[in-house]
């Protein structure tokens, strides 16, 4: 299951605002410079938990950086994190501790068209339809990011994309936490593309999971409205 004026103020908000609005260009990924980076729940704040440079299926980790602000003289950037509800939450970084590279890629899921869509800068690279969340168990609605990656022979097959999105209807679900992923459709879960049937998953193509897990590293990401 599941730039920038430093004035002190919340400057990346327009990164948030450029994704939900399909800009492009907007988005950057921060990766730990050391194994482990200490975040807050706040600018300038207590250490609530680390950030890692790996992930648990042993890939590079990226956190997607969404604000940004400046305290006491340090810069900090406020990351998408992967396993704190609620799914608006920010993690708080010290600029020092990480390195940005580009999020060259950005997935769009529509909610209202039941598709998903690869972007790479304004040009989009494919787009086909996708089973969505029941009406009782919606997808939900968000910047979210890829969180990792892991390769499945079950009815998930062949890939199963976690984001950072959980479900709002399930606080857990088959003995993990209601994580939101992109997976396949087999076996049970083989029902007819574009309709609302999953628990808040995005059921997809396999030649969609191939194709993310080839060009959209783990921090990419991925606006669903």
């Amino acid at each position: 299951m599941f730039e920038m004026l430093r004035l002190g103020v919340l400057t990346a908000v327009g990164t948030l605002a450029l994704l939900l609005a399909g800009g492009a260009g907007a988005a950057e990924i921060a990766r730990p410079i050391t194994y482990k980076a200490p975040f807050s729940g706040k600018p300038g704040g207590p250490a609530e938990g680390r950030i890692k440079a790996e992930t648990r299926g042993g890939r590079l980790a990226g956190y997607l950086i969404l604000e940004e602000k400046r305290v006491r003289g340090e810069d900090w950037v406020g990351v998408r994190l992967g396993n704190r509800r609620p799914n608006d939450r920010l993690g708080w970084v010290e600029e020092e501790r990480i390195t940005r590279v580009d999020a060259r890629y950005k997935v769009h899921v529509s909610l209202r068209s039941r598709t998903i869509a690869l972007f790479r800068g304004e040009k989009r690279i494919w787009r086909t339809r996708v089973v969505i969340g029941s009406r009782e168990t919606p997808t939900p609605r968000g910047v979210f990011a890829i969180h990792d990656f892991y390769r499945v022979n079950n009815e998930l097959r062949p890939w199963q994309i976690d984001l950072t999105a959980h479900s709002e209807v399930h606080r857990t679900f088959q003995g993990g936490p209601g994580r939101v992923a992109l997976h396949g459709r087999h076996g049970s879960l083989r029902v007819p593309w574009g309709i609302r049937a999953s628990n808040g998953c995005v059921r997809s193509p396999d030649w969609v999971l191939r194709s993310l897990r080839r060009l959209a590293p783990v921090g990419t990401p991925v606006v669903v409205r």
